[in-house]
């Protein structure tokens, strides 16, 4: 079976690497098992369900900042002409992508790879008995969220996409039309709506002994989230109101979100698992660093690699900052060797525990994220003031977070600022802008600046914004799906 197929993962390879991250995630298979004889204990459905939670973590590392942040007016990479190897990473960025970049396949593979382990699991978990049927109908919840997850960024990113429920055990289930057809977008989203409301009604307020679960919270959110994309607030709201009232609160200090030592802390609703001891260790940041950096930055990590130097801070990015914003010296670090001068995003940078290597936890979603979601609920809806929502997340890094009279006029703005301020570099600003319906209007406008500020943008880069990327061409030519406009 070709890995450019949606059927990259079947049951056979769903017996998968379990590789974990902390508490929950470090359980290892010791012999390899078939489908036929797998799943009989609780352990074993808690094993696969890792395995789940770790194709999501490799997603969260790999291709989806590229169209969460690098596709966005966030970020945009710094030109390295001795190593042209990595214009596919830059096309993303360009616009100029075909639909044969690697990058699209592997997102694609990679959400489907997740979405037929869930299924296989879910088709699976009534059998095998477990010590309480509680926990039995919380792993189904974890499941259920996990599965929305990708089909939501899927749906997002693609438009009608497949909707598959069966994990496939057949080659003639697997040519089914279930497998083979594009669904449309809100039928799409209508079973993704019924899948997380199910997560809604068995998952825990908060898993006190196992970090890195998902929880009510996280469940809460994503639906929101989904509800925002259809523009349907009121409901939205709802459900972020009903997340006030589950404990969450803001870290006093900015940069203490993200430290390896508070990890999943009272901000967090649900963070990418990371851990150094158990040999997971994060290194998303090696490649954020100026490629010419050497070892400045990295320390005893480095040299910088000569692809380094993407999700570069835009000059937009920087300028939208205060200089007093705690956010801003946080966020954003300045590389000067004398002869070039390159911002680079610094977020997660805490040191590296061995080469290249942290133990930093990536936040998928955390409470400020909901508090902005939902002064633009209120914005969207009237009835409540946004403000104090909006100011209780800028108060914490602002020494003055009132507003100008610009920003008062202007409250979609201010709010959606405030989100790429706040937000930056945790894969929201795309999505932001497809939502509020400016991704061509912002990036036609962020290609002009490019070329003027970079000699090395060329010309037909931002000439064709497509808010829909396009279906995998290994996909197109095998099932003969139809093509996304454009591509």
């Amino acid at each position: 079976m070709k890995k450019t197929t949606i059927l990259s993962v079947l049951p056979l390879t769903i017996i998968l690497l379990l590789m974990g991250c902390d508490d929950f995630l470090d359980e290892t298979p010791e012999t390899f098992q078939t489908p036929q004889n797998f799943f009989q204990t609780e352990a074993q459905i808690n094993e696969a369900i890792t395995g789940i939670y770790n194709t999501n973590r490799g997603l969260m590392n790999g291709a989806h900042w590229r169209f969460g942040e690098n596709r966005s007016d966030n970020t945009s990479f710094q030109f390295n002409p001795a190593d042209r190897g990595g214009i596919n990473n830059e096309e993303v960025d360009l616009f100029l992508m075909l639909s044969a970049n690697p990058n699209l396949s592997g997102y694609w593979n990679a959400s489907y790879s997740g979405i037929s382990r869930a299924n296989f699991v879910l088709e699976n978990i009534d059998g095998v008995p477990f010590n309480s049927e509680t926990v039995k109908e919380v792993r189904r919840g974890e499941i259920l969220f996990l599965r929305s997850w990708f089909y939501f960024n899927l749906v997002q990113l693609f438009g009608d996409v497949p909707f598959v429920t069966s994990a496939g055990d057949s080659p003639d289930e697997i040519l089914s039309d279930e497998f083979l057809e594009r669904v449309p977008v809100d039928q799409v989203y209508t079973n993704i709506l019924t899948d997380i409301q199910e997560a809604i009604d068995v998952l825990p307020n908060q898993n006190n002994t196992e970090s890195g679960r998902v929880t009510l919270g996280a469940a809460l959110m994503l639906k929101a989230k989904m509800h925002m994309a259809l523009q349907e607030f009121q409901l939205a709201r709802t459900l972020l109101e009903q997340m006030q009232g589950l404990g969450y609160s803001l870290q006093t200090d900015y940069a203490s979100i993200f430290s390896p030592d508070n990890k999943n802390n009272s901000e967090s609703v649900f963070e990418i698992q990371y851990s150094f001891a158990l040999g997971q260790a994060s290194n998303f940041v090696s490649r954020f660093v100026p490629f010419n950096s050497g070892s400045d930055i990295l320390g005893d990590s480095g040299p910088a690699g000569s692809r380094a130097g993407q999700n570069q801070p835009t000059q937009s990015l920087i300028d939208l900052y205060d200089a007093d914003d705690d956010r801003f010296a946080h966020n954003i670090s300045f590389y000067d060797d004398g002869t070039t001068f390159e911002p680079w995003m610094s977020k997660f940078n805490y040191g590296f525990e061995d080469q290249g290597l942290q133990d930093v936890n990536f936040p998928m979603f955390r409470y400020a994220d909901a508090l902005l979601m939902l002064a633009e609920c209120y914005n969207e809806t009237g009835g409540n003031d946004p403000l104090p929502l909006l100011l209780q997340v800028r108060s914490r890094s602002m020494p003055d977070p009132s507003l100008s009279v610009e920003e008062s006029t202007d409250l979609e703005q201010t709010i959606a600022n405030e989100r790429r301020r706040e937000l930056a570099f945790e894969n929201h600003r795309w999505f932001d802008l497809l939502r509020t319906g400016k991704a061509v209007e912002v990036m036609t406008a962020h290609g002009i600046a490019q070329k003027a500020q970079k000699p090395t943008v060329p010309a037909e880069a931002y000439t064709n914004i497509r808010t829909l990327l396009g279906i995998p061409l290994g996909q197109v030519e095998e099932f003969g799906f139809r093509q996304n406009e454009g591509w």
